[in-house]
């Protein structure tokens, strides 16, 4: 999606442990794609995390986790349909204002990571009430950045974003998700469900 170009000068925290790789209990050092080293300053990310909710037991598991170089979501951005990306685009222009976003809580002086992740940016509920949900943030380095990232998704969007996506575009992901993840069996989820969706 086309947003505004940002000039970034103090907009930066440590990375929450929320957002570390579950398999090392660090920050990811690696990009999934080209195995870039990703936490020498200057490199840019983004990291994503699918969360499932286990609301009876008061615990959550994570789906899959994935941290990418900027070089390579181009290049994965590439294999995504125009239809699909102009309609996830409408999708997000007719709900949600991403710099107005920013600006809100840049001139509240909100620099905690866990206040931009609160509230699903859709539908405006928090995390705990979904069973699912997904996690963005933007990264240089070993900081992570207060840009138009980070924000939660929650599964309700979710759903409602993969009946926007084509055909073409959902080979793109099944392929993707089958090749670098695996879903643990008593997750009981296709990956299908729970799309990357890389903005």
């Amino acid at each position: 999606m086309k947003l505004p170009d940002l000039y970034i000068t103090s907009e930066y925290a440590d990375i929450p442990p929320e957002l570390y790789s579950d398999a090392t209990g660090k920050p990811f050092s690696s990009c999934l794609l080209c195995k870039c080293d990703l936490l020498t300053p200057g490199t840019l990310y983004i990291i994503e995390k699918a969360v499932k909710n286990y609301k009876d037991f008061n615990t959550t598991d994570t789906i899959f986790e994935y941290a990418m170089c900027f070089a390579c979501v181009e290049k994965f951005r590439g294999k995504i349909s125009d239809t699909s990306r102009a309609r996830i685009d409408i999708y997000f222009a007719e709900r949600v204002d991403l710099v107005q976003r920013r600006e809100r809580l840049i001139a509240a002086e909100e620099f905690d990571p866990k206040e931009w992740l609160s509230h699903c940016i859709i539908k405006g509920k928090r995390a705990h009430e979904f069973s699912e949900y997904q996690l963005y943030c933007q990264c240089d380095g070993t900081q992570l950045i207060f840009a138009y990232m980070p924000f939660m998704i929650g599964g309700e969007a979710m759903d409602e974003m993969m009946q926007l996506l084509s055909n073409e575009t959902l080979g793109e992901i099944g392929g993707f998700m089958n090749e670098y993840f695996g879903v643990p069996p008593e997750l009981e989820i296709n990956p299908l469900d729970r799309p990357v969706l890389i903005f």
